[in-house]
């Protein structure tokens, strides 16, 4: 019986909010860009800062009426826009937020920044080829920058190009050696490849970044199962639990390592658990009916597995769904 895999995934997109990071520095732009007048150029300063904490702090509304008020007054000034961008973004304005960093890169056509977050916007709208373009801008303005080489490599691999994304994640490590998320997702990205080696190494290193982090000890533990070390994948599910207890992945997992080891009672428990935390989890579901159908218990084993075909289909495993489906069908005809 094929098992299905329960790999955590996680990404975390660069995203620049100023080139200084400071709204007083920013400030000190207008003055040099824009010849306004000392009260003007306070005016700017306070609706920059203003935004720029209410930005800090999640109000994005608030924080667009503030960089609006700013650029009332200084039109023409690129860190503005580039903030802007980002709160449009925040609140799902994806267009909104494209325009403003266009605006940006129009007013100051050498900003890395304002080409990373342009290709972030891209990216949640799905146009990967163009964000994979502003983020080679970026990078061409700015070599090491290494979260547009983190971006693209996100780009690249939601198009297929796992080459691509794993050479863009190392040059994403080699400017920034403790890039936890870098190290996560290059990982993630040999195990797809079946590099599962690799993978363990990265995971590892990502776990010696931060020790915390349930997720990698999961992933890990499921690239384990795949090299056949049960001992070592238990032991980084256990860990994953030992973090974060209500995280159903690294029961739904050690379930599985039980499942192969023919230890049914731990199995059932597992898989049980992982559905008690995340009803909608389909390989629970699933392996928990294939489970039950081997001790006899038909009725409780079709409902589990009817229940992972529903799921697989909602949330587009085909494949998960199909084999349901023909197992179900099975048990009813006995």
């Amino acid at each position: 019986m094929k098992h299905f895999s329960k790999i955590s995934t996680i990404t975390i997109l660069g995203i620049i909010a100023t080139t200084t990071a400071n709204p007083a520095l920013a400030s000190l732009e207008v003055k040099q860009k824009q010849q306004i007048s000392q009260e003007s150029l306070e005016a700017v300063e306070k609706f920059y800062k203003s935004g720029f904490i209410k930005l800090e702090i999640g109000d994005y509304r608030g924080a667009i009426e503030d960089f609006n008020e700013a650029l009332k007054i200084s039109p023409k000034n690129d860190e503005i826009y580039l903030s802007l961008g980002i709160a449009k973004r925040q609140l799902g304005d994806y267009q909104g937020a494209i325009a403003n960093y266009t605006k940006a890169i129009e007013i100051n056509p050498l900003k890395s920044a304002a080409y990373n977050n342009r290709g972030k916007a891209k990216t949640d709208l799905g146009n990967y080829s163009e964000a994979i373009a502003d983020y080679t801008q970026a990078i061409k303005i700015t070599p090491k920058f290494a979260k547009a080489y983190y971006n693209r490599a996100y780009a690249r691999k939601q198009i297929g190009d796992y080459p691509g994304a794993i050479a863009d994640y190392s040059q994403a490590i080699k400017n920034k050696s403790n890039y936890f998320i870098a190290f996560y997702n290059r990982a993630n990205t040999y195990y797809r490849i079946q590099e599962f080696d690799k993978a363990i190494g990265d995971y590892t290193q990502a776990i010696q970044i931060n020790p915390n982090f349930a997720g990698t000890y999961n992933n890990r533990g499921f690239t384990k199962i795949r090299l056949e070390d049960y001992s070592g994948a238990i032991a980084d599910f256990q860990k994953a639990i030992e973090l974060a207890p209500n995280y159903a992945p690294p029961y739904t997992n050690l379930g599985l390592v039980f499942k192969k080891q023919g230890k049914t009672t731990a199995a059932l428990e597992n898989f049980s658990k992982a559905i008690s935390l995340n009803a909608a989890d389909a390989v629970a579901h699933f392996n928990r009916g294939v489970t039950l159908g081997k001790i006899g218990e038909t009725e409780l084993a079709i409902k589990d597995i009817e229940k992972a075909s529903q799921l697989a289909k909602e949330q587009g495993n085909l494949k998960l769904h199909e084999q349901a489906q023909l197992i179900a069908a099975k048990l009813n005809r006995n």
